[in-house]
């Protein structure tokens, strides 16, 4: 196996000491035959007697833990300080309520060894899947792109729920962020962003976006975790449906797209409202849909105005 420095295990935690011990559990299990270290970046409070737990399983496995207490809060600066701290030249971001399945590190382990060139590789989480209402719906308002590692044209990652039902590996244009790794050369002056804070929704895509500047990103069915999308330490779902809608437009915004993508986005979004607005208990989150829609709006409207005050004063377009 060709991986001489190794590889970084990173959990991003906070205030998930149950699961986040279950999670080492699952790593620890897998006895790697190569370097490798947990880093656990906290958010959170974590008592001393968790921390002496995790050091534990880890020691006896011959896996280094290493341990960093942030001061800022937020997800993507979790990730950020993560790929600053990593020792090794592969980094594993692993979410703290995820358990790997038998065999995950050797063969992840095996890829970077053999394809030196790509950038990143992402498992999957079996349990996401589609059905057919969900499979229409995610079509019509183009939250789906129809393949498997294709982003929609409105930028959203909707083509996930193919990924349990793929044989073999595939490319890809984005990564899921429960189970996602890099290069860490590939992270290289990562940059910190105002609108990815807290929660982050939609950080794996900015990272992803940012490692395929420097190779290709693959998606293996065969990497498998159990992703228990525990509910603790979770941002409100107004506030998730807030940023769903507005971290998708300035994620559009950074990859400079153009009109008919903007469209998609804002037609993605009021199906998003709607769908929520149907569903009786979901009806708190339209309102947040809605607000985000609005926003995105007049955001658009007043950078349209810049453009047309720039044609005037350049003496209008060419004709």
């Amino acid at each position: 196996m060709n991986l001489p420095r190794g590889m970084t295990v990173a959990v991003c935690t906070r205030n998930r000491h149950e699961d986040l011990v279950r999670c080492i559990t699952s790593i620890a299990k897998e006895s790697p035959d190569f370097p490798c270290e947990v880093l656990i970046v906290d958010d959170g409070e974590m008592p001393s007697s968790v921390r002496c737990t995790l050091r534990q399983l880890l020691d006896s496995c011959g896996i280094a833990f290493a341990y960093y207490r942030k001061r800022h809060p937020g997800l993507l600066l979790s990730r950020i300080a993560a790929a600053e701290r990593a020792v090794h030249d592969v980094i594993l971001f692993l979410d703290d309520d995820a358990e790997l399945e038998e065999g995950y590190l050797a063969r992840l382990a095996a890829w970077y060894g053999r394809f030196p060139d790509i950038a990143g590789i992402g498992g999957i989480d079996p349990s996401i899947r589609g059905n057919w209402k969900w499979d229409w719906f995610t079509r019509i308002f183009l939250y789906d792109s129809g393949k498997p590692g294709k982003l929609s044209a409105s930028g959203y990652g909707g083509s996930m729920t193919k990924w349990a039902s793929m044989k073999e590996p595939f490319p890809t244009e984005y990564l899921f962020g429960c189970n996602m790794s890099f290069r860490k050369s590939a992270l290289l002056g990562l940059e910190p962003v105002a609108w990815l804070s807290g929660y982050s929704l939609g950080e794996d895509l900015y990272l992803s976006a940012w490692a395929l500047r420097s190779g290709r990103l693959w998606i293996d069915p065969n990497l498998k975790v159990r992703h228990h999308q525990s509910h603790a330490s979770r941002d409100k779902e107004e506030q998730v449906a807030y940023t769903e809608v507005v971290n998708h437009y300035y994620l559009l915004k950074l990859q400079q797209a153009g009109r008919w993508r903007r469209a998609a986005h804002l037609w993605t979004s009021l199906g998003l409202c709607g769908r929520a607005w149907i569903r009786k208990p979901w009806r708190h989150k339209a309102a947040s849909y809605w607000k985000a829609i609005r926003f995105v709006l007049a955001d658009d409207w007043r950078r349209l105005s810049r453009e047309s005050v720039s044609d005037l004063g350049n003496g209008g377009p060419p004709g």
